[in-house]
């Protein structure tokens, strides 16, 4: 009986309370001033995500619902969101008072492609020396496909590429420009052993994978390649990427072959 009563008087306290929010005045309107809902936001790039803080510009208010443009809200007076999409998003903000709700403008926020921030680790935001990692085992595999990287190779253990190979250095700017220094020999894979450096320079498209991976680009010149001499064509998708490591690959996903490097910033 004691529980019964305890919570048919919870019922009315909190029926009481809701009320009292939302006190009408003697014309039967909501009291209470409504001011414009507005907001502000800041970015930074966070990995390969934007994070966007939210900030409403109005403080007296007892609810704000945010709608990110994405397809998910979240609510308070301040919030952060995570994007982890592309291009422009329109978010909104849905302020409520005593008075009644104010719904604000959207503002577009265009958000970098997953690629262009890519290519700021790749390039360290202006250029970044790249070398094989030979400190790891399978540094380089084989294989005929995206599904089956390593079918034809699966790697050799770490510290057992030839020298000639292992001090290759490759260079990547922001201007497009890739540059291999091949050191006194090149590698040449299918017997050819070290030969006469091949070291030149190439430019590069950057943009969005065609197969897995972050993003890829295409060497300009032929003949040019990263690492292995007999690289199916001069497509070069990043799989993985921080300001340490890489993972790259060689190959469409429909070039027959893929060499899967491991890479390192040079130290």
């Amino acid at each position: 009986m004691k529980t019964h009563f305890h919570k048919a008087a919870l019922l009315l306290l909190s029926g009481s309370l809701l009320l009292g929010a939302c006190k009408k005045d003697d014309t039967g309107s909501l009291d209470g001033a409504v001011p414009a809902s507005d907001f502000t936001f800041t970015t930074r790039t966070v990995g390969f995500t934007t994070e966007v803080t939210f900030t409403a510009t109005n403080t007296d208010a007892f609810l704000y619902q945010w709608e990110f443009g994405d397809g998910t809200v979240g609510s308070g007076q301040r919030i952060v969101h995570t994007y982890s999409a592309s291009g422009p998003v329109k978010p909104r903000l849905v302020t409520a008072y005593r008075g009644g709700t104010s719904v604000s403008a959207q503002k577009e926020i265009v958000l970098p492609p997953v690629f262009e921030l890519v290519k700021t680790v790749l390039t360290g935001g202006s250029s970044r020396t790249w070398v094989l990692d030979d400190t790891q085992n399978a540094p380089i595999i084989v294989g005929p496909n995206d599904s089956d990287p390593g079918g034809y190779f699966s790697g050799s253990p770490a510290g057992s590429l030839p020298a000639c190979q292992a001090d290759d250095e490759f260079t990547f700017s922001t201007a497009n420009v890739y540059t291999y220094d091949a050191k006194a020999q090149t590698f040449v894979a299918g017997g050819g052993g070290c030969q006469a450096p091949r070291s030149g320079t190439s430019a590069f498209t950057f943009g969005a994978p065609t197969g897995p991976g972050l993003a890829q680009f295409v060497l300009a010149r032929t003949g040019a390649f990263i690492g292995v001499t007999d690289a199916p064509d001069l497509v070069y998708r990043v799989l993985s990427i921080d300001n340490q490591r890489m993972v790259l690959r060689a190959g469409r996903p429909t070039a027959g072959v893929v060499f899967t490097m491991k890479l390192r910033v040079k130290p």
